[in-house]
């Protein structure tokens, strides 16, 4: 009975840590002017087929980050909070598009995206050409790239 027991604890614990895991919590976000997009206070946006064309007329006026990564990625997991990190350090000089990989197979189709994770810096719609930065190679790295992207333009 205790073997039972034991079993159905560690199941239920499972079942919670994988819930907590799926399900997203809700994020603040903000409409940004005049555009349907919705950019958290961090300038992150989660960037999809529907959003794409909205996206890119943000890149009109600043530079636009599109990070294509998935959560299975364990470099995309590393980047990931680094990066908010840096879009909301950074006030608004750059906005950050995320692009779920598993989501959005057609933007990877569309920017020949072969590797996770791959950052392309876009500006007034098009890829600064170039620029991409393919893997995680830590903070310093990303910041120095992020600094070279916007001294683009």
């Amino acid at each position: 009975m205790s073997l039972l027991k034991n079993w159905l604890r560690a199941s239920v614990a499972a079942a919670a840590v994988v819930a907590a895991v799926l399900v997203p919590a809700p994020a603040q976000a903000t409409p940004m002017a005049d555009a349907t997009i919705q950019v958290s206070a961090d300038n992150v946006v989660k960037v999809t087929s529907a959003n794409h064309d909205e996206v890119m007329e943000a890149s009109r006026t600043k530079l636009v980050i599109l990070d294509f990564g998935a959560a299975w990625c364990p470099p995309c997991r590393q980047l990931k909070p680094v990066i908010e990190k840096l879009a909301a350090q950074y006030g608004g000089r750059f906005l950050l598009g995320e692009v779920d990989a598993d989501v959005s197979r057609d933007l990877l189709s569309r920017y020949r995206v072969q590797y996770l994770p791959t950052l392309v810096p876009m500006r007034n719609a098009a890829e600064l050409p170039g620029s991409r930065m393919i893997g995680f190679r830590g903070e310093t790295a990303l910041r120095a790239w992020i600094d070279a992207q916007l001294a683009k333009g």
